[in-house]
């Protein structure tokens, strides 16, 4: 997961510079002095794997691996103002496979800013919760965070690269025959970049 980050942000440094320097030429004024404003509903794509810890009594255990394939679909507010401090806010419901399917709720907001009409970065903080689907949807709640770079195409039609990270943790029961033997404390976190294609009315 650190090479994808570390793929993911030399994406958003090369791409931000050459989407900048391409459009600093096209003389087209922005509506009202802002990139993007309104109501927005956004289809995402992302790339995730996983990780989990669980520890019980004197044992730990570790596993991770990749999701088969996720899919979600957001509504949410954005707010960007053209060289200004801005801000959008998502809740974005997802479906999540591996073997089987499972589905989570993310709420996310970012502080953001559009460098020119049509490129912006944002960066914040979210909280996911695992809602069905896994043996893990009983977990609580937890804290991550997420970073993109944005393609404002028009006032209507944009598009998002980014990266997330998703956290939850909490105690799970332990089982021996079909009897619950005691409780173990797990962490799970899921990671990976994102593609959103941002539709804002």
């Amino acid at each position: 997961m650190k090479s994808s980050l570390k793929i993911f942000l030399a994406v958003l440094a090369v791409s931000t510079s050459s989407f900048a320097q391409n459009t600093s030429t096209v003389q087209v004024s922005a509506q009202d002095g802002y990139s993007s404003r309104g109501v927005r509903i956004s289809l995402v794509r992302p790339n995730l794997d996983y990780k989990g810890t669980v520890k019980y009594q004197n044992f730990s255990f570790d596993g991770s691996g990749s999701y088969d394939s996720a899919l979600g679909l957001g509504i949410g507010y954005v707010n960007l103002p053209i060289q200004e401090l801005g801000w959008t806010t998502n809740l974005t419901l997802m479906e999540i496979k591996k073997d089987s399917s499972g589905n989570l709720v993310r709420l996310d907001g970012n502080l953001g800013v559009a460098v020119t009409q049509f490129v912006n970065l944002k960066a914040g903080l979210n909280v996911m919760k695992i809602t069905s689907g896994s043996n893990i949807d009983n977990l609580n709640p937890g804290l991550g965070y997420q970073a993109s770079v944005g393609f404002q195409i028009n006032k209507n039609l944009g598009l998002d690269l980014g990266y997330t990270e998703l956290n939850t943790s909490g105690n799970a029961p332990i089982t021996s025959n079909g009897k619950e033997i005691g409780q173990a404390n797990v962490t799970y976190k899921i990671s990976g970049i994102e593609i959103g294609l941002n539709g804002t009315f």
